[in-house]
């Protein structure tokens, strides 16, 4: 391994304990669960301090293994596991292999494209019958793709990791980005899919479920490789969440409730359902499909991309009718400094806070804390 490699590991391996870990993901799952809590989780995210733990170029990630590994401990998502011991909040350490939201996709047969330092992107098929011929691929079939580079990169962090007993008890290998059905679709389709659900119906189905079909699968098939849990909890986006799997559904808000209901909605609830549950995740603004994602049978939780764009409290009513926790639910840093969120969300709810800086998330922090006390 390179020489800045392994100085963040004995950094971490001197600074991250089993017993603060086992707190953190103890908070986490009470809150989540509905139960009374002192304080909700909070998790800080903030730029990466331009320092020794500097991390790669994303290009330079993708392609080399050690530097992927790097950017996971020092800067993902905006949250840092290599600084938390200096912000002191409730990230959780976790890690996965980041090849963006190409991963299912690319069994498809898909051109994927890395522009510049960027993540990976999908050339979408131009014809509605190249689209048809993709389909015929056999989905289960993981030596297509990204796939294999996936499962190389979690041998490399198992492989790394078994030189720190330590960090491997406490570091989660988690699994990487396998979107959702609809997200998957829409990235070999384009926005001509939108098209194709009122003109070819049955195509859009059988799209569909093989996109399903794929997700759940290769999710299995990588079981092997991953570390996340105890059972019936998983992480993803760097937060605790309850059931195995997240379904990134950021392409439904396009679709009216009814369209999400009867054309989307059965494949969601068939790869949560397949796979124990789960949680739905979306960007953007949800206040108008909100309660059809709270209405899928197997979801768990909803993740929050965007909770800026949305009517927080109405959203909370909702789920807490249903017992549904949400994730990175955001506030504004008065609500964070007074304790008055704990007023607004007693329980079943984790909070993702955007601080300016690393010192500006510390100081929020130590505030929240003084005033959950």
């Amino acid at each position: 391994m390179n020489s800045r490699l392994n100085e963040l590991l004995d950094h971490l391996a001197a600074t991250l304990t089993p017993e603060r870990e086992a707190g953190i993901e103890e908070l986490h799952r009470r809150a989540l669960s509905w139960q009374p809590v002192k304080r909700l989780p909070l998790v800080l995210s903030y730029p990466a301090p331009l320092d020794r733990w500097s991390p790669y170029p994303h290009a330079e990630a993708l392609a080399d293994p050690e530097k992927m590994l790097f950017n996971e401990l020092v800067s993902a998502w905006g949250t840092s596991i290599c600084h938390r011991e200096t912000v002191g909040d409730d990230l959780p350490c976790t890690i996965r292999a980041n090849f963006g939201c190409v991963v299912i996709a690319s069994l498809f047969g898909v051109r994927i494209e890395q522009v510049e330092d960027n993540p990976p992107w999908v050339r979408h098929f131009e014809t509605r019958s190249e689209f048809a011929v993709a389909l015929q691929r056999d989905p289960l079939e993981f030596t297509q793709g990204c796939c294999p580079r996936v499962v190389e990169r979690y041998e490399f962090y198992r492989a790394a990791l078994t030189h720190y007993p330590g960090l491997a008890r406490v570091i989660k290998l988690v699994l990487p980005d396998l979107q959702g059905p609809m997200d998957t679709v829409e990235l070999l389709r384009g926005s001509e899919l939108y098209v194709d659900m009122y003109e070819d119906p049955a195509l859009v189905a059988d799209a569909l479920s093989k996109a399903a079909a794929a997700q759940v699968g290769f999710a299995r098939h990588l079981s092997r490789y991953v570390n996340d849990g105890p059972a019936g909890w998983a992480h993803q986006h760097g937060f605790v969440m309850r059931g195995p799997i997240l379904i990134r559904i950021d392409s439904a808000i396009m679709l009216s409730p009814r369209m999400y209901r009867e054309q989307i909605a059965p494949h969601d609830e068939r790869v949560l359902r397949e796979l124990g549950g789960g949680g739905l995740h979306s960007c953007g603004d949800i206040n108008l499909n909100g309660p059809e994602y709270l209405s899928v049978p197997s979801t768990q939780c909803l993740d929050l991309g965007q909770p800026e764009l949305n009517d927080l409290d109405k959203l909370y009513a909702l789920a807490q009718q249903r017992r549904i926790p949400l994730l990175r639910v955001s506030v504004k840093e008065s609500e964070l400094t007074s304790g008055s969120v704990l007023r607004r969300f007693p329980t079943g709810v984790s909070l993702l806070h955007a601080a300016k800086s690393l010192d500006d998330a510390r100081r929020i922090m130590n505030a929240y804390l003084d005033a959950a006390n």
